[in-house]
């Protein structure tokens, strides 16, 4: 962050309480709070980049009367590190990856868990078949040796393979996501005897954690150790559902109250997609309205999963449909922020103030999008937070396609597919930015920029020398 100066652009401790467009501007009006001073103010800004990620917002349980718990009540996305659970009873609360990962980790000193379940998980060793298998025996990942590392340090040709090794399995068609495919049923076979393998072939045990919807439903959770868990006589495996919280425990639909001395709820984030603060648009247009599950439109409609219709120079960062299966996020992340440049690149090089999609280019999107996943295992039974609303709704999380597609998609903007706003004086000659036909690094001299595109005989690449060019000015 300090070694490319971006520090000294970050303004901490503020909070984003307003966002709106101004048409005559062309501006942001965005207004903010300061947590350490308690001031308000409103700062103005070209473009407006949206980049608060999807799981930033911790979700508890709805459950009535948990005011009234005596003991503490602690979410796992804010964990209290002064909190000491030896020898308690706790009461652990969702089996998603953060209730998974926990468990097996406070075991060996806690006295007692009553772990509370809404839903099966499929428990997967991998996240992709092929990388590595994690176990309660390996929990951490690969360890790499010193000869290795120095090889990797030394032996830049030999990173570069192995690195692309590792990509390679990111990548692929994805057959096992289709529902009814071949590739799911073996998959399905195999979780089941990899999880019967993890809880000691316990049939009984067995039925009560396989789910019945489709692996793929919802992210796999290699969860090391988490199986092996359940088997411990310190755990207790709860699915019946929690009705109410008194203040020494919860109870359940079947009447019976768990006595507890603190509750842990891994209930995971709300849904943030849909901003947290007011953003609007063109006519006065609040997206928070727009998308809401009771708006005109019922879910977060964007294009390509980066902008939305009558929002112009508003820009997301892993919105819906803003990740590929394959890769990594921060790769998903820097093809987002590669195209959001490229738009504003557009913007300020040839006379224009603001862009949006067109309304008819997203509907098409996003039929695409409903096309897509209508025959995938993402839309079988599950409740996740891939989609809007629970059971059988819409995926919102993933690009229509693998990884690859995503980066040759979006490679280029469709300029087809936008509004633009001209810049004031563009009006007369949507030419205005030839300016005088002379070029900055011309006026500057300096011969590093003038000729960036010469290179060593042998060391260009000739279908792409032009476009590299173009790019670094």
């Amino acid at each position: 962050m300090r070694k490319h100066g971006v520090d000294r652009h970050l303004k901490l401790r503020t909070q984003v309480t307003k966002a709106s467009w101004a048409s005559e501007e062309a501006k942001w009006h965005v207004s903010i709070f300061d947590l350490e001073t308690k001031q308000h103010a409103v700062v103005t800004a070209d473009f407006f980049i949206s980049a608060t990620g999807r799981l930033n917002h911790a979700a508890f349980p709805d459950i009535e009367g948990l005011e009234n718990f005596a003991g503490p009540v602690i979410h796992t996305a804010n964990w209290d590190s002064s909190f000491d659970y030896s020898n308690r009873t706790l009461a652990v609360i969702g089996n998603g990856a953060s209730g998974m990962q926990l468990i097996p980790n406070i075991l060996a000193d806690v006295g007692h868990i009553d772990h509370f379940v809404r839903s099966r998980t499929w428990v997967s060793p991998f996240f992709r078949q092929g990388l590595l298998t994690v176990s309660a025996e390996n929990p951490g990942g690969h360890e790499y040796t010193a000869e290795k590392r120095h090889e990797f340090a030394t032996d830049k040709a030999a990173y570069l393979e192995y690195r692309k090794s590792l990509d390679v399995k990111f990548h692929g068609p994805l057959r096992a996501s289709i529902s009814g495919s071949a590739e799911n049923a073996a998959l399905r076979r195999l979780l089941t005897d990899l999880m019967s393998d993890r809880v000691g072939n316990d049939e009984r045990l067995l039925q009560k954690i396989l789910p019945d919807y489709a692996p793929g439903c919802k992210r796999l959770t290699p969860a090391p150790g988490y199986l092996e868990s359940l088997k411990d006589p310190k755990v207790n495996y709860i699915t019946e559902r929690i009705v109410r919280a008194t203040a020494s425990g919860l109870v359940t639909a079947d009447g019976k109250e768990h006595p507890v001395e603190a509750i842990i709820a891994a209930t995971g984030f709300s849904d943030s997609y849909i901003p947290r603060f007011p953003m609007i648009g063109l006519n006065g247009v609040n997206i928070q309205d727009q998308w809401a599950l009771d708006g005109p439109i019922g879910y977060p409609e964007t294009y390509f999963g980066v902008m939305a219709p009558d929002f112009p120079n508003l820009f997301f960062v892993l919105q819906v449909q803003g990740t590929a299966g394959g890769g990594t996020v921060p790769m998903q992340c820097e093809i987002t922020a590669t195209y959001i440049a490229k738009c504003i690149r557009k913007i300020q090089s040839q006379s224009y103030s603001a862009l949006a999609p067109r309304q008819d280019a997203t509907d098409d999107f996003n039929a695409v999008v409903e096309g897509f996943f209508d025959d995938k295992v993402s839309m079988d039974t599950c409740h996740s937070w891939w989609k809007v609303g629970q059971g059988r709704t819409r995926n919102v999380v993933s690009w229509p396609g693998t990884g690859q597609h995503k980066v040759d998609i979006s490679r280029d903007p469709r300029w087809e597919d936008f509004v633009f706003q001209r810049r004031p004086g563009a009006e007369r000659n949507r030419f205005e930015y030839f300016g005088n036909g002379v070029t900055k690094k011309e006026e500057e001299g300096d011969p590093e920029k003038l000729t960036r595109y010469l290179k060593e005989v042998g060391a260009v690449d000739l279908r792409t020398v032009h476009e590299l060019w173009t790019e670094q000015d």
